[in-house]
């Protein structure tokens, strides 16, 4: 009898359908860790779709973070039940962590609330993605559409999303010590 280890590997066409194949990678799809080896097309769909939407949220997260931590983002909310109540407005710190921990527990909920809506209408629209694997995946927001429309802006939103991420990660550890990411003091 066969041994009930890892899978073995499948014959995909998933994967030299998928956008991504770079120089950088010697000319093949990102994947260091070699989850395509032992993956259906469906999965690849579904880790395809987790990479746009976490490089997606890593954009909005390394760009607001610097907006933030220049003190650009200064915007007031009210101090209080309401504006009219107590005349008084609250302004968050300029470092990130310090203005997480100062938003009240109501912008979190507006902000988490939000992110579910969204995330429901882009699971709930047409046939998933997980169902059909033809890697034409969130376009709900005029990004890419990954149906071979136009591969070169596919391409830059997947390694912009990735350089984000690691921007992300550069800046957290750069909070947590600041000799684990030196970053010039401007």
């Amino acid at each position: 009898p066969a041994s009930p280890s890892l899978p073995s590997p499948t014959s995909l066409s998933g994967v030299k359908d998928m956008v991504g194949v770079s120089h950088e990678f010697g000319n093949r799809v990102f994947d260091p860790l070699g989850f395509s080896n032992y993956a259906s097309d469906s999965t690849l769909a579904w880790f395809r779709h987790a990479e746009l939407k976490h490089g997606r949220a890593a954009m909005l997260g390394a760009v607001g973070w610097m907006v933030q931590k220049n003190g650009l983002g200064q915007i007031p909310f009210p101090v209080g039940a309401s504006y009219a109540e107590s005349g008084q407005t609250h302004i968050l710190s300029s470092d990130p962590f310090t203005a997480a921990q100062e938003l009240p527990a109501g912008g979190w909920w507006q902000i988490f609330f939000l992110a579910g809506c969204i995330e429901l209408w882009t699971e709930s629209k047409g046939v998933h993605y997980m169902k059909e694997p033809n890697f034409t995946v969130l376009t709900e927001f005029g990004g890419a559409s990954f149906n071979g429309a136009d591969e070169k802006m596919q391409l830059k939103e997947l390694k912009n999303g990735r350089l984000a991420m690691i921007a992300c990660m550069a800046y957290l550890a750069h909070e947590i010590n600041p000799a684990f990411v030196p970053l010039p003091l401007w």
